[in-house]
């Protein structure tokens, strides 16, 4: 392989928004000789292989195949592959360090697609809001847990996303492409900007057209959506859980309720506290890309977002 693009998420950070955009423009970057593989596709491509090594523990082996099931059905001599899932599941952090398997998935990924050249795209969020999108995610698609149950393993150690970017560039050849960026930045840079930023960073020069509606690509959940959410799923039958959540999307999200409450301004601050000295660490990784908009946004600011008062 030419040239592989790896878009590992994070979740919530705007991936939908990508992903709808890659499938968009899928024929100019067949045109440069580009495989597009998105999350769904990849699954469906992999015959549930890597979902399984991911949901239910089996062993790597599955990850194997699955790459390997990835290269024999290219068409094209490079790709994008863009999964937010590809690392590790969105709660990885309640039982051990961040997407902790990255290093073993992205060994793999190399020792069977052998690209000449790697790009690696990586977008974090701010830690609170993280993993309260992600506790969110969870119940969207069946968890019943409260939040406090979610949040009882997790401790601050946990969210280090500097200590996940060290080891994707421990994993990946040394003349490797690396690029953090804070998904915040979308607020001042808005969706199309933020997409046209993410294709500039594949190094595939292609200027995204966009044929979809670009606002609310991924709505959260509201408050009243949450709770009737916990009950749902503690009550009904999977087709009919799928229902509800099609229901509560289209009717209860943040764009027309009230979000929900779930870190309490003390939790917040602890939190945020705790990893000011990875947050520091994470800032010099993110502005180091001094060519990327996101970037650019952090260095203006002079001092990472990611910040409590007073740090």
């Amino acid at each position: 392989m030419k040239h592989l693009v790896l878009h590992v998420g994070a979740h919530k950070t705007g991936t939908t928004l990508v992903q709808k955009a890659l499938r968009t423009n899928r024929e100019a970057f067949a045109r440069r000789g580009y495989d597009v593989l998105i999350r769904n596709e990849y699954e469906n491509l992999t015959e549930g292989y890597h979902s399984r090594w991911r949901r239910q523990g089996a062993s790597l082996g599955n990850v194997t195949r699955a790459f390997e099931m990835v290269r024999d059905a290219a068409t094209h001599d490079s790709l994008v592959i863009s999964h937010e899932d590809i690392l590790a599941s969105v709660h990885s952090f309640r039982t051990g360090p961040l997407y902790a398997p990255a290093d073993n998935v992205l060994r793999i990924a190399h020792k069977v697609l052998a690209p000449e050249r790697t790009t690696v795209l990586l977008y974090v969020r701010r830690q609170d809001r993280f993993v309260e999108s992600s506790y969110l995610q969870t119940v969207r698609v069946g968890s019943t847990k409260s939040f406090e149950e979610f949040m009882e393993p997790v401790v601050p150690e946990n969210l280090r996303w500097d200590h996940l970017v060290e080891k994707i560039k421990e994993s990946v050849p040394a003349d490797a492409e690396v690029r953090v960026n804070y998904f915040e930045g979308i607020k001042e840079m808005h969706s199309r900007a933020f997409v046209r930023e993410f294709f500039h960073q594949t190094g595939v020069d292609v200027a995204p057209k966009f044929s979809f509606n670009t606002e609310a690509v991924n709505r959260g959940y509201s408050d009243s959506a949450l709770k009737l959410a916990l009950v749902g799923n503690a009550e009904l039958e999977a087709e009919d859980r799928r229902k509800l959540r099609l229901f509560l999307d289209a009717n209860f999200s943040n764009v027309t309720h009230s979000s929900p409450q779930l870190l309490t301004k003390e939790q917040r601050e602890e939190m945020l506290t705790a990893l000011v000295p990875s947050n520091k660490l994470l800032h010099e990784m993110v502005t180091s890309n001094l060519s990327t908009g996101v970037a650019d946004l952090a260095v203006n600011k002079g001092e990472s977002p990611y910040l409590p008062s007073g740090s």
